[in-house]
């Protein structure tokens, strides 16, 4: 499947909550937000199936995408790739590329990150998580993720430029590509189905 935006496919299913909207125009499809206030959530998202008709079990998503905008660096979370289910952790098992920024000092992870379903591998850190991956690796109770390394990959990248974003998921595991680079490649243990979805809002939870 192929979609260029130069208007609305009704195969995509379009969602946003609070202060959000999605514009659709010059061939480029806009998530949009803000400014909000704490405690109201806010999502704008795209996707190409409900949880209930999940179609992918495997595949190749490729895409252009960037972040801008007055509200760069934007505080929340954002990103693009396979999920097949809503916010039960224990369920939830998501293949993509993730955006997470917060104002709250004592969340660890923000950054740009792979994340294959707990697992997290740095692409671009806010703030460093050496300590934070120690202590995980000293204690795996701790917290319900794990990190695969504390050294981000492409530290340089500037999210504000267009870069083009691969998923090739087969073969039980998934080659992460940035501009045809790739940067991680991670064992898939879900055998079950997905959806493609991209979502920006303004929620970033506790690990």
């Amino acid at each position: 499947m192929f979609d260029d935006f130069n208007e609305r496919n009704p195969r995509w299913r379009l969602r946003h909550d609070g202060v959000s909207r999605i514009i659709i125009q010059d061939s480029i499809l806009k998530l949009c937000m803000g400014p909000t206030e704490a405690l109201y959530y806010s999502n704008a998202e795209i996707s190409d199936g409900s949880f209930d008709e999940l179609i992918w079990s495997g595949g190749k998503l490729s895409l252009k995408a960037r972040f801008t905008g007055n509200g760069y660096p934007h505080y929340g979370s954002a990103g693009f790739g396979f999920w097949n289910y809503s916010m039960r952790i224990d369920l939830s098992y998501p293949i993509w590329f993730i955006y997470l920024r917060s104002v709250r000092g004592s969340y660890p992870l923000q950054g740009f990150f792979i994340q294959v379903g707990n697992r997290f591998a740095p692409i671009m850190l806010t703030r460093s998580i050496g300590i934070y991956k120690a202590l995980l690796t000293l204690f795996p109770f701790a917290a319900p993720i794990r990190i695969l390394s504390s050294k981000p990959v492409m530290q340089e990248i500037d999210l504000g430029e267009w870069h083009t974003y691969t998923i090739d998921w087969s073969g039980g595991k998934a080659v992460f590509r940035i501009d045809d680079r790739e940067i991680a490649d991670v064992s898939v243990e879900y055998r079950g189905r997905a959806r493609i979805d991209a979502w920006l809002d303004n929620a970033v939870f506790q690990p």
